[in-house]
């Protein structure tokens, strides 16, 4: 006999396309979710990468985490609540304990469908024209989604790259505090820097994502002068895209606080690339160490995972002790193993240079490349980098 869904949950359009992984909520899946507010028969449910409310026909408590099985997904997400019997027979394996982070593909839907709404509004011959004030976010959201190429050299993409993961949002309020904590220290000093210090705070403000997404969300939500430039749906559209990236990075932050008070060594963020081929996407997983080990070494491990098309996936470690690197190529059978050691002078020809030993090796092992997304603790290096195309 089938069990009357417990929870409901209705999901915007919007929503439904640009944020979810459809793969994620096949009925038979299993959530953690947390309930964060409550309103009678009521919840904010905690999904991970977005909240929803929920009708709810079961007694929960505010923070309260929960179990839930997938039922049904379309336009309600339906689930029930898992028994203690049922939580017995699962693997940790097969708990999604929420959305993470933004997909490739709903990455990919953002911008495909701020491009054409940003080209509109930045045209020199734009009509209506816009106050300065909103063209300067658009702006600034049109450079911040502005294509790598991973063609260019390491001299033109590093420093972009740089400028675009400190300008991600997830570290606004860090900056924030930074430049408060400087204007007070000045103001008690008796120093006149305040000016210097509000010129910080302006720059940060124009630059950061979080906040240019903010104050965008504002003008969508309040502003009439959108609704005199775009039509209803065009608002919409980019109402829900400022929605999902602030929820991504609202979602990645709170993680991190949660993080300062676990044994794990490190705080983990997630950053979507824009890449000039539309048919790729990229993403990158960058591990901070909360604090240095004593006696510990300093090498830096980077792990890569390309989706290839005559490849398929492959997992390359790279792992930097001194000047010393080694290079670990995983990859699913011997002739693509085979491949790449008929191209291993050529690799050694171009990174021999910048180290005092070159080690290259390939492992046959699909295991090493299927568990990418699920090491983020077996770390014993300083510092580690994945990133993910």
């Amino acid at each position: 006999m089938e069990i009357p869904p417990q929870i409901t949950v209705s999901i915007k359009p919007d929503l439904y396309q640009s944020v979810l992984n459809a793969n994620m909520f096949k009925p038979g899946s299993t959530l953690k979710l947390k309930v964060l507010e409550l309103k009678g028969d009521r919840a904010l449910i905690d999904f991970g990468n977005f909240r929803a409310t929920a009708d709810i026909k079961i007694p929960v408590t505010l923070g309260e985490e929960l179990l839930v099985r997938v039922q049904e997904f379309g336009s309600q997400l339906k689930l029930n609540l898992l028994n203690q019997e049922q939580i017995k027979t699962l693997s940790t394996e097969s708990i999604l304990r929420s959305v993470e982070c933004l997909t490739a593909d709903s990455f990919k839907k953002i911008q495909t469908d701020l491009k054409p709404i940003l080209n509109q509004a930045l045209a020199p011959q734009s009509t209506p024209k816009m106050p300065m004030s909103i063209l300067n976010l658009l702006a600034a959201l049109n450079s911040h989604f502005e294509s790598f190429d991973l063609k260019e050299s390491g001299a033109e993409i590093v420093p972009r790259l740089k400028a675009y993961l400190e300008n991600s949002g997830l570290f606004f309020e860090k900056f924030l505090e930074n430049i408060i904590i400087k204007l007070s220290a000045d103001a008690e000093a008796g120093t006149p820097k305040q000016m210097t210090g509000l010129a910080d705070l302006h720059a940060l403000a124009a630059r950061d994502l979080k906040a240019n997404l903010m104050m965008l969300k504002n003008f969508a939500d309040n502003e009439m002068s959108l609704q005199k430039a775009w039509d209803a749906k065009t608002v919409s559209t980019l109402r829900g895209a400022v929605d999902v990236l602030l929820a991504d990075i609202d979602h990645q932050q709170g993680r991190a606080v949660k993080q300062l008070d676990t044994a794990q060594p490190f705080q983990v963020f997630t950053y979507a690339l824009p890449l000039i081929d539309d048919n790729h996407a990229a993403r990158l997983k960058i591990y901070y160490q909360k604090k240095p080990k004593a006696g510990s070494k300093k090498g830096l491990q980077i792990s890569l995972l390309l989706s290839m098309d005559r490849l398929g996936d492959l997992r390359t470690d790279f792992y930097l002790l001194g000047k010393d690197l080694t290079v670990t190529f995983f990859v699913k059978d011997r002739p693509t193993k085979t491949k790449l050691q008929e191209n291993y002078s050529e690799l050694q020809q171009l990174l021999t240079p910048f180290f005092d030993q070159l080690f290259l090796r390939v492992i046959v092992s699909e295991k090493k490349i299927k568990d990418f997304d699920h090491e983020d603790l077996q770390i014993d290096s300083d510092r580690r980098v994945d990133l993910r195309i």
